[in-house]
């Protein structure tokens, strides 16, 4: 999936969202008790978890980067490192939206339209996310294994390719 593609369903969703909290804020609003129940401190632990999660991640593909460049003598991933490096920030970026959201979200006030757009806002961050997750799974799946053959690591029996005779 392209960067593109993302930036389409993000666009998607925010006019959706607007549409919704115009034409039926109730579905939106606190009305709707799963949103109600989600946008506020359970909707923190998530971003907070995905958080804590993702930047252990990103710190570990930084290292595995490093590794690989040393094996080649030679730095050629600048480019992936740039991409998690905006991930990163991206995430801490949206925590700090989140946080924003549920703490603005009563000064919204208690009508329908300020409680659907708090809550829109919040799924929006959710959704921004996952798909900052999907370009990451992404990243870390295009790192192709570097694996020397030798002339003694060529394959003489069925059993030494994956062993389809194996009874």
């Amino acid at each position: 999936m392209s960067k593109t593609l993302f930036y389409l369903i993000l666009v998607v969703f925010a006019a959706t969202s607007i549409v919704l909290v115009a034409v039926r804020p109730d579905w939106v609003s606190d009305q709707n008790t799963f949103l109600r129940d989600f946008v506020n401190h359970e909707f923190l632990n998530l971003l907070g978890v995905i958080l804590a999660i993702t930047l252990a991640s990103v710190a570990n593909m930084h290292l595995e980067f490093n590794k690989i460049e040393e094996r080649f003598q030679r730095a050629g991933l600048s480019k992936s490192r740039q991409n998690i490096k905006k991930a990163a920030y991206w995430l801490i970026g949206l925590f700090v939206a989140g946080v924003t959201v549920v703490t603005l979200k009563p000064l919204f006030g208690q009508g329908a339209v300020g409680e659907g757009v708090a809550n829109m806002a919040a799924l929006l961050i959710v959704l921004w996310h996952v798909l900052i997750l999907i370009i990451l799974t992404q990243l870390v799946f295009a790192i192709p294994p570097h694996i020397k053959k030798t002339e003694d690591q060529t394959p003489s029996s069925p059993q030494d390719t994956g062993g389809e005779n194996r009874r």
